[in-house]
């Protein structure tokens, strides 16, 4: 049986959903991927992001796509222009994967990035959540991501210590806007990046701490299921 989430009144469920975007569109921090919907920068983005910190991405994220500013121009490009272009981010398999998902997409789909979650893990390096996150931002499809951050609120709000990734997937599904699942993706990964913290969660400033069933406490943070947001992540987890 799925897990269900524990707001089991839809009126309620679409008061945390509300709740929560109005958070986001008022403390959202202001990165620049998140200045437009365009799919081959969100793409970019997701794919600098796996197991690297914001801090980092933002240091790179700017110059990459002033050196190859479309699908096209990653793909034409040298791998060893591309790795240089890549160097201080580290886990060089991203970009390796990265090139090579351009040079299939203008080699085999004649240039046009993929438009849907399944579409999208089917290029090198992209599991479930990166395909899920590009997919939803970009083109507003309705799929949840899980990652860390997103695991470690489903248990807090549920009052679990720990849930199947099956049973976590499933309850992210639930808790999903179907309306804006970009912007609540968005919103729910910015949550535990700022308000609900690993070791010190700052429950008095979270816009959906009526709902959750450990607020005011530690909430279970000693050990925290790490989701690796890595090709190894994406191809032995996601993919298989």
């Amino acid at each position: 049986m799925a897990a269900r989430v524990p707001i089991h009144n839809p009126a309620e469920l679409k008061r945390f959903r509300s709740a929560l975007l109005r958070w986001f569109g008022r403390n959202q921090r202001a990165l620049p991927w998140r200045e437009n919907r365009d799919p081959y920068r969100v793409w970019v983005s997701e794919i600098m992001l796996q197991q690297t910190r914001v801090a980092a991405v933002l240091g790179h994220y700017r110059d990459f796509l002033e050196r190859f500013p479309d699908v096209r121009a990653l793909a034409r490009a040298r791998l060893s222009t591309v790795l240089a272009a890549w160097s201080g981010l580290g886990y060089y398999r991203r970009a390796r994967s990265l090139h090579a998902g351009a040079r299939k997409i203008v080699g085999e789909l004649v240039g046009r990035l993929p438009t849907n979650s399944d579409e999208w893990r089917r290029l090198p390096g992209i599991g479930r959540y990166t395909a899920a996150a590009i997919a939803s931002i970009a083109f507003n499809e309705p799929v949840a991501v899980l990652d860390g951050n997103v695991d470690r609120i489903l248990r807090r709000v549920s009052g679990r210590r720990s849930l199947a990734q099956k049973e976590a997937w499933s309850m992210a599904q639930q808790l999903l806007s179907p309306q804006r699942p970009g912007h609540f993706n968005q919103a729910i990964m910015e949550l535990g990046a700022l308000v609900c913290l690993p070791a010190r969660p700052l429950c008095s400033s979270c816009p959906v701490a009526r709902w959750c069933a450990t607020r005011g406490s530690l909430g279970f943070s000693a050990k925290e299921r790490r989701y690796q947001k890595t090709i190894a992540y994406a191809l032995a987890e996601e993919n298989g």
